[in-house]
């Protein structure tokens, strides 16, 4: 039991992600500076896809805004046609010492004369869609996107579920989410069908980590509702050999009962996800 971990995940919840607006032209600017440069912080990087979004701007707006933290010294802009706008926006030294201040939470920077190594860019174009549902499930007030849903109010994000996975042995999750309700909610994203062992092997994870008490439930997403809709079939399938296996592997009722209560395929975003980055 990682009863430590747990007992961390507060702090990552307490962190100040409201987006307040501002009253004038100053204040607005003031505050989507701090805003972006805490979600740079907190994701690693950003892309103007997502600022256009985030702040009900145009994609040219979104590019002035992330251009000039750029001629501010506080964010960095690194090239790669992995990026859906064939750049990312990253933490510069002193990006990273302001978005500590702003988020009360150490943020780990990598020097090099070479931004890009920075960048994870094989794991991008996920991270990127994370970032994304992410900020889509924060309420419309922590977020100022009139196009949010308020079904969480606290996150870790990738980054940091892994920080702290180094503690404890459990599945690096894509996110960890603190609802509305105060259930704490793993979240994952899959992009394509997986072969039956390896949904196997994940769904035993799933099971260690809901009975350690790591989460409570499981959300998952996807751009297609067929990859949500294969999952479900093949977990279902999976649960029912695992009750009769004479294996090692075999789990009790209870268990199954855990899982088909913790699974959460939500369906209901694919269609947005799919448009954004993949129309």
């Amino acid at each position: 039991m990682s009863t430590d971990i747990t007992e961390q995940y507060q702090r990552y919840f307490d962190v100040d992600m409201q987006y307040r607006h501002g009253s004038n032209n100053q204040q607005i600017g003031k505050s989507r500076r701090e805003y972006t440069l805490k979600i740079v912080g907190r994701f690693g990087m950003t892309i103007p896809l997502i600022i256009a979004w985030l702040y009900g701007m145009s994609k040219a707006q979104a590019l002035v805004h992330l251009n000039k933290l750029v001629q501010q010294e506080l964010l960095e802009v690194v090239s790669t046609h992995r990026s859906p706008d064939e750049r990312v926006y990253i933490l510069s030294r002193s990006g990273a010492i302001y978005a500590e201040e702003l988020t009360g939470m150490p943020i780990y920077f990598r020097s090099t004369s070479q931004p890009e190594l920075r960048v994870n860019l094989n794991t991008l174009y996920h991270d990127l869609i994370m970032q994304f549902i992410i900020l889509l499930g924060m309420p419309q007030s922590s977020t100022g996107s009139t196009h949010s849903q308020d079904i969480w109010n606290g996150f870790i994000t990738d980054l940091e579920v892994r920080r702290l996975s180094k503690a404890g042995h459990w599945r690096n999750v894509d996110a960890i989410v603190q609802e509305s309700d105060g259930s704490i909610t793993a979240v994952e994203m899959e992009h394509s069908f997986k072969q039956l062992p390896t949904r196997k092997n994940i769904l035993l994870q799933y099971l260690q980590d809901l009975n350690n008490g790591h989460y409570q439930k499981v959300m998952l997403f996807s751009q297609k509702v067929e990859v949500l809709n294969d999952m479900k079939r093949i977990n279902s399938n999976i649960m029912e050999f695992l009750l009769t296996t004479k294996s090692a592997e075999r789990i009790t009722e209870q268990d199954t009962a855990k899982l088909q209560q913790a699974l959460v395929y939500r369906t209901k975003y694919c269609e947005e996800i799919r448009q954004r980055f993949y129309g």
